[in-house]
């Protein structure tokens, strides 16, 4: 589980927030922080946890089976069709209906 850092700025930047919000939420401990030493000094970073979240979905349930687009193209076109077909004899229905 990889998790990304960003500081204060960065934060506010990518959430479009101001500086002060994302203090106060970090002060009022509803954003995750670690302490990290750089370039010889102590830093507070925030664990953008959206980041680990989106990189899991994107592995969770997809199938690595190669995907026969001939097939998939004609099953939606069938299905599209199906819909087309509804959808025509509604508006016909609609039409001729007495009002």
């Amino acid at each position: 589980m990889h998790s990304h850092l960003l500081t204060i700025q960065q934060y506010a930047i990518k959430y479009k927030l101001s500086t002060f919000t994302v203090i106060k939420q970090v002060n009022s401990g509803k954003l995750k922080t670690i302490k990290k030493v750089v370039d010889g000094e102590e830093k507070e970073f925030i664990v953008d946890e959206t980041v680990v979240v989106s990189e899991e979905r994107k592995t969770d349930g997809i199938s690595t089976a190669p995907i026969d687009y001939k097939t998939e193209y004609e099953q939606l076109l069938h299905a599209y069709n199906e819909l087309r077909e509804k959808y025509i004899k509604l508006l016909e229905l609609h039409t001729h209906a007495p009002k």
